[in-house]
């Protein structure tokens, strides 16, 4: 008689063979999928031939009356998985084979520990209860890990792909939900296991589920256009308001003892103060390779930015400021830090200069030696 072992992986092959036939009849390409699928016939197949030779890695005696105290395992499933993943990690991706590396050091340690642990005893109880005292210290942590960070992932999956409003609400919701069943655990110790088990179940499902579908549906609008335009991650330089560079802007100044200069806009005039000297400059050095911060201070009535200018001879049609770095913009009486920070790879006929948006005419001439 074949043994279940046996029968289990050559079913696996059979199977594997005609999805791979299947593929080749209707698919033109069939790269990844047709290493795939070979090399889990390879596996089955190899595993199932170990399985009939082996009798699933059982002997018996007819003169000897002993109980069995192996069982079926899953591991060695699990371990062709992670053959496969570091196969196709070596024609995909670098993490590919890292999560197949993973998995299959995960499983050949779960299957050392189960074999050794079926032979630890003529008892099968013992034998589970040896097993559960050196994997369990390790398993439950690990899963626990796992488990949350699958949950951590769902759950922004859900909150990116809702309304800002929305998703204050299901964060409320959310943690008053858990605070209900916290409390309901301690107050009821004694509760069936099959009960816990089954709010657990229920609050896993419903996060999966809801990050499911927040991973299809997508990013909400505002994010998707913010990554696109790059909101955050550029200045805009011009003299009008910017609706997400010049949100919150800043008025003060903590820290002030690493500043190089402070430039000053007062009555429609720019200047600069630098430190050292008493009187006020209308050029101002800057070294390269290295970090250099200006304070810009708005004494003239309205809300102005100051500019710098770092690149070539300006353009007086270009408007895309791709070598300018600036403020927010600033009212009257605060003050803002500028960081500037020129290549020392950069060419000797670059222009650098200071200037206000709106009014470029009003500039302070920055040389860099």
């Amino acid at each position: 008689m074949f043994s279940t072992g046996f029968k289990y992986f050559f079913g696996v092959t059979v199977l594997s063979v005609v999805a791979l036939i299947i593929s080749l009849a209707f698919f033109d390409k069939l790269a990844l999928a047709g290493v795939a699928i070979s090399f889990l016939i390879g596996v089955g197949a190899l595993l199932a031939g170990i399985a009939a030779a082996t009798s699933d890695g059982t002997t018996r005696d007819a003169n000897l009356d002993t109980t069995e105290t192996t069982t079926q395992s899953m591991w060695p499933l699990v371990t062709g998985i992670g053959v496969v993943f570091v196969v196709l990690g070596l024609v995909t991706s670098s993490i590919v084979t890292f999560g197949g590396v993973v998995v299959l050091l995960a499983a050949l340690s779960e299957w050392m520990v189960q074999a050794w642990s079926e032979r630890a005893s003529t008892d099968s109880s013992f034998n589970f209860s040896v097993r559960k005292r050196l994997l369990n210290p390790i398993e439950f942590p690990v899963l626990a890990a796992v488990g949350l960070g699958v949950v951590i992932f769902m759950f922004s999956r859900i909150m990116l792909s809702v309304d800002k409003a929305t998703g204050a609400v299901l964060f409320i919701v959310a943690g008053a939900l858990v605070l209900v069943a916290g409390a309901l655990f301690a107050a009821r110790p004694n509760m069936k296991r099959s009960v816990g088990a089954s709010i657990c179940v229920l609050g896993a499902l419903g996060i999966g589920a809801g990050g499911i579908a927040g991973a299809v549906s997508g990013e909400r609008k505002d994010l998707v256009e913010a990554a696109a335009e790059g909101h955050f991650t550029h200045a805009e330089c011009g003299p009008e308001k910017s609706k997400y560079f010049d949100k919150g802007s800043e008025e003060t100044l903590s820290l002030r003892s690493s500043a190089l200069a402070t430039v000053t806009y007062r009555d429609g005039e720019l200047f600069v103060n630098i430190q050292g000297l008493k009187a006020e400059q209308k050029t101002l050095t800057v070294p390269r390779s290295n970090p250099s911060n200006i304070i810009f201070r708005n004494e003239t009535e309205g809300k102005f930015r100051l500019v710098a200018h770092l690149g070539g001879k300006k353009d007086a049609t270009d408007k895309s400021h791709s070598d300018e770095t600036c403020t927010q913009l600033v009212e009257f009486g605060a003050e803002q830090s500028l960081t500037l920070n020129i290549p020392k790879s950069s060419g000797p006929d670059n222009t650098y200069y200071l200037f206000i948006a709106g009014a470029e005419e009003k500039q302070i001439a920055v040389v860099v030696p």
